[in-house]
């Protein structure tokens, strides 16, 4: 049976070990010790360099990291440019849970987009000061909302929905009680 060969490093003037070569191959490429550092086993006359016992690989590039994080940021960012007003659009329609005009404008926007388009139609609606939300004690309101449709086939439109909605306290959710097309006003 035979033992493995230990090695003694020579580190900051005090001599360190015993470690075997797999040990001594890691912490000169772990960076652990520096190329400069000497090694003694038994056998040898003299300190020799380490890296006359090891091999030293080739570190990554630590720009490579940082131009890949960057890369990466570069990415999520224009990710989130692009879909993030979506995603808070999409967000505020289905997350409002309050007895206000605006939780009530939000949700309505929601039940014509779910319920008052034509399939494969795209609206883009006006914004909340061109909406009409009238609050009916105690649970309902009624909300005018305008935008612009396109229709499946590419026309553009301008329209206005009439929408009523039951909100229950209870349970913090608004509900859709009526979605009407009419007339849009000026």
């Amino acid at each position: 049976m035979t033992t493995p060969e230990v090695y003694y490093l020579h580190i900051h003037g005090e001599q360190k070990g015993p470690y075997t070569q797999p040990q001594v191959d890691h912490l000169l490429n772990s960076g652990l010790i520096a190329e400069e550092t000497l090694f003694w086993r038994e056998g040898l006359d003299q300190w020799q360099p380490v890296t006359s016992l090891v091999i030293r690989r080739m570190q990554p590039n630590r720009w490579a990291r940082w131009l890949t994080v960057l890369g990466i940021t570069v990415v999520l960012l224009i990710l989130a440019q692009f879909f993030g007003p979506i995603t808070l659009i999409g967000w505020r329609e289905t997350n409002q849970h309050d007895f206000t005009p605006r939780a009530a404008y939000w949700r309505a926007r929601d039940a014509v987009r779910n319920g008052a388009l034509a399939p494969g139609a795209l609206v883009d609606f006006q914004e909340i000061a061109a909406a009409t939300v009238q609050m009916k004690a105690p649970d309902t309101a009624r909300i005018r909302v305008r935008g612009e449709v396109t229709e499946k086939d590419g026309r553009p439109r301008t329209a206005a929905w009439e929408v009523t909605m039951k909100f229950d306290p209870a349970a913090r959710e608004w509900s859709r009680l009526t979605v009407q097309e009419v007339a849009p006003t000026p």
